[in-house]
């Protein structure tokens, strides 16, 4: 049997099918496995060796001229495929197996223009997390083959083999914690407020051995926040240096980012600090960690120009402090 899986974005969308995407793969270990994902993510199938990766050029796929022949061209690589599950639900997305002639092609309910008239077997939508969105699809697929798959939640990276991210910690004997302040360009609108994060490490650097963790777009807080607040920051690492890293904390404090689903793939415990994002849709599998939220009234929502920020702002580092402990104990 081929199976073809599609998860086109983002980074954190991708990470989050993966534990379905291991169920799958015990309920049919005879079979071979491709992935459709854009070039620019198409690395993190490294730690997944049984997963052949169909890359998909997102400047292609981006340009109304050359999109329809860069998804013929996806679609020639899947050719007779048994069958599609499609995790993303987009029209793009749909598109690839039906070009392709895959007369089995599964959706999990979360469609967008009109994907769903596309699939021939279409779960039907259901208000949960996308951890558990993806695990129906592969249980209702599973049912239909005759054979039973588990919906368990399961780390799937934290056994990978990944590259040492050299001398990270002090030999402290302290929880180790990661804080993550920033987020994705497009996902700014996620971001604790500076100065709630630099209260929260003021209160907790006695009682833990803290490191920032600074993407690209923080750059510019790489020498000022650790100066700031005497917390270390992590060096510059690759994806995966950094996710070994990760992986030796105790805990990981994050907005709902990639690197917070990262930490869930890695079995680390996390604390989300959640402002506009849907607490049910993008929550986190049960037992992993805790969100915590403000639940204003205008929360959450997908206003990405927001300027109040009202549901962060209200969050205060207090709230935080409580649901660590509470994790902790």
């Amino acid at each position: 049997m081929r199976l073809v899986l599609l998860r086109l974005s983002a980074l954190g969308d991708i990470l989050r099918v993966f534990p379905a995407w291991a169920n799958l793969r015990d309920a049919f270990p005879g079979a071979h496995f491709q992935a459709v994902v854009e070039d620019r993510h198409a690395f993190l199938l490294a730690p997944l060796p049984w997963i052949e990766p169909v890359v998909v050029k997102r400047s292609e796929l981006s340009n109304p001229v050359r999109a329809m022949t860069e998804l013929r061209r996806v679609a020639q690589d899947i050719r007779g495929a048994d069958a599609s599950l499609d995790f993303h639900g987009i029209l793009k997305s749909a598109l690839i197996p039906k070009i392709a002639g895959i007369e089995e092609r599964w959706g999990d309910g979360v469609t967008k223009e009109f994907a769903g008239s596309l699939q021939t077997h279409l779960l039907p939508f259901k208000f949960q997390s996308r951890y558990a969105q993806a695990q129906d699809l592969v249980k209702a697929f599973g049912k239909a083959q005759g054979v039973e798959t588990s919906d368990r939640f399961r780390p799937v990276m934290k056994d990978a083999a990944l590259p040492d991210p050299g001398e990270i910690w002090m030999q402290s004997g302290k929880p180790r914690m990661v804080l993550v302040p920033g987020a994705s360009r497009r996902g700014a609108i996620k971001r604790w407020p500076l100065h709630h994060w630099i209260h929260l490490a003021t209160m907790l650097k006695d009682h833990a051995d803290l490191r920032w963790s600074l993407g690209p777009e923080e750059e510019e807080l790489r020498h000022w926040l650790p100066s700031e607040t005497g917390v270390p920051a992590l060096p510059k690492l690759s994806l995966w240096q950094l996710a070994s890293a990760l992986r030796q904390a105790d805990r990981v404090l994050a907005p709902d980012t990639g690197i917070l689903h990262l930490a869930v793939a890695l079995g680390v415990p996390v604390i989300a600090i959640y402002g506009p994002s849907d607490p049910e849709i993008a929550g986190l599998p049960e037992g992993v960690g805790r969100v915590v939220r403000t639940s204003i009234g205008c929360s959450p929502c997908r206003e990405r120009q927001c300027q109040r920020r009202q549901c962060l702002e209200e969050l205060l580092p207090e709230r935080v402090m409580e649901a660590l402990g509470a994790v902790m104990e």
